[in-house]
């Protein structure tokens, strides 16, 4: 009888452990993939200015008295890497030059994958230094008869994704369209705008 079971079972016992080893090497391919998917290719940051205010905006050649407030909107479109700021800073300019800069992150900040980080920005000068030039101070004339000055963020900094080893730069440019409170204190509504991020040249990045 035992004899003639083995005979019965031997068939399928070699069936279901070539099945169960077939299982595996598919588990094995598919943890691979996932891994190779997850943190082999690295998807850049998304950047875009949510809100910001221009409450005072003056300007000379050499200087610029201003106040602004920016709400920087930083999104991770990665679904398994995290990563880690090591230094973010933005840079205002006018007319091509720079004329202050504030920090968004000075001391290591991580953001986790798929999140979005809310920087708020806040800074303003009575007379910030710039070398705008007679060029500068004309093209602020001719944006204050229009009523819209355009003002650009410069975001600079340095990045690391989540099991890499290399860190990356974070460039991305943000050209604004800002008003002036109006005199009837009628709200000024400041369009969401999507910033440009520089693609590096570094490798992994």
């Amino acid at each position: 009888m035992c004899d003639l079971l083995s005979e019965c079972c031997g068939p399928y016992r070699r069936f279901v452990l070539g099945f169960c080893f077939g299982l595996a090497i598919i588990a094995a391919v598919a943890v691979i993939v996932v891994l190779l998917l997850g943190y082999g290719r690295v998807y850049h940051l998304r950047v875009a200015v949510d809100d910001a205010s221009l409450t005072r905006f003056a300007v000379t050649s050499t200087a610029v008295s201003y106040n602004l407030t920016v709400s920087l909107v930083v999104r991770n479109p990665n679904w398994a890497m995290s990563v880690t700021y090591r230094s973010l800073e933005a840079a205002y300019l006018f007319d091509g030059h720079r004329f202050d800069s504030i920090a968004a992150v000075s001391s290591e900040y991580v953001q986790s994958a798929r999140r979005t980080a809310v920087f708020r920005l806040s800074t303003g000068a009575d007379a910030a230094n710039a070398s705008l030039g007679n060029a500068g101070a004309q093209e602020y004339l001719k944006e204050k008869d229009k009523g819209v000055f355009d003002v650009e963020v410069d975001l600079s900094g340095e990045v690391q994704y989540q099991r890499h080893r290399t860190w990356c730069k974070l460039e991305a440019k943000c050209p604004l369209k800002l008003q002036l409170p109006t005199p009837d204190g009628v709200a000024v509504v400041f369009e969401k705008t999507t910033c440009d991020v520089l693609r590096s040249s570094q490798r992994g990045c």
